[in-house]
């Protein structure tokens, strides 16, 4: 083990005896404060999707920062999704020495890079929504992305009554959670040889593109399956009712086009619940020295028009119709 970590370890398991022994707290070390200090960087700063992680990180926050000694800030980049400006925000992080960064993953080499350097300087990493598999120890907190495209694709067994010509849209090639999403998907029907899958397009997380992709359908499909949200935002807001374009339309995240009949029906993240956990956890960290998984995974249900009103929440149902603008959700 490297003399830095033995060190870090060294000062948790004295920690964890001062609580043991002394009735004090154990908890992630800060110098000369009682206080830990957590970063959350959202990437994006107008999206339904993400204003539900961050409500839920501030409704969580505000029960448990006192008793735990928490201070949390949010930051956003000033353009959505801009690498360069959220690796600039994490630089700062570091400056300023706080003891959590909490992130979405992201495969850019430079992104990573920086968080390995946080996480050399004894700084606690979790990332939300998407992982980062190839990083040092971290925790990782959202959807079990494999059963996620797994119950995607049983759904489409069951609305095209296992006989389709699939269209495949996702984001970026390169991100764990779209790859294992298409794992699953793969997986639940592959003992189905009446559905066709065809090869995975990119949208880049762009509406336009998104719509050239419907609109071309080189390939003859009669059913279209978004594999990240910003399809599904797309064609909610394109289309107020079913388009005669395909005869199924199944994504994630795109509540609105439920609502409104364009779309079969979306696989639903629990976003709330995320951001709650994000700070369950650290919660956990500062009272035992320890998460209480490496990975927490949250909730995803299938969400059709006939059930949204028994699933969704007050607070989804007033975010849904922000998820229309085409911004990019995973």
């Amino acid at each position: 083990m490297p003399e830095k970590k033995k060190s870090v370890a060294g000062i948790l398991t004295l920690l964890v005896l001062c609580c043991v022994l002394g009735g004090c707290k154990a908890g992630i070390p800060v110098a000369g404060t009682d206080i830990t200090r957590v970063t959350v960087i959202l990437p994006h700063f107008d999206d339904g999707y993400w204003m539900l992680i961050e409500e839920g990180i501030e409704q969580s926050g505000e029960k448990l920062k006192k008793s735990c000694g928490m201070d949390i800030k949010i930051l956003k980049p000033q353009l959505n999704y801009n690498i360069p400006q959220m690796v600039e925000l994490l630089k700062q992080q570091i400056a300023a020495k706080v003891d959590v960064l909490v992130v979405q993953g992201n495969e850019d080499e430079e992104y990573i890079d920086t968080l390995k350097e946080a996480w050399s300087e004894g700084i606690q990493i979790i990332c939300v929504d998407t992982d980062i598999k190839s990083f040092p120890e971290h925790l990782y907190i959202g959807t079990d992305n494999y059963e996620a495209g797994k119950m995607l694709g049983e759904e489409l067994i069951n609305v095209t009554d296992g006989e389709a010509n699939v269209a495949l849209i996702s984001g970026e090639p390169g991100f764990s959670n779209l790859e294992e999403r298409l794992e699953g998907l793969q997986d639940a029907v592959k003992d189905y040889p009446k559905i066709h899958l065809g090869d995975v397009q990119y949208d880049n997380y762009d509406g336009l593109t998104v719509m050239k992709m419907y609109y071309q359908n080189t390939e003859g499909a009669d059913t279209i399956v978004f594999l990240e949200g910003t399809g599904g935002v797309t064609i909610s807001s394109q289309f107020k009712q079913r388009d005669d374009q395909y005869e199924h339309i199944l994504g994630f995240d795109a509540f609105y086009g439920v609502i409104s009949g364009a779309i079969d029906g979306i696989i639903k993240q629990d976003t709330n619940m995320m951001g709650e956990q994000v700070v369950e956890e650290i919660a956990n960290f500062i009272r035992n020295g320890e998460y209480s998984s490496k990975t927490v995974y949250t909730d995803t249900q299938w969400l059709t028009v006939e059930n949204y009103h028994s699933i969704l929440s007050d607070a989804e149902l007033e975010y849904a119709p922000k998820w229309n603008s085409g911004g990019r959700t995973q």
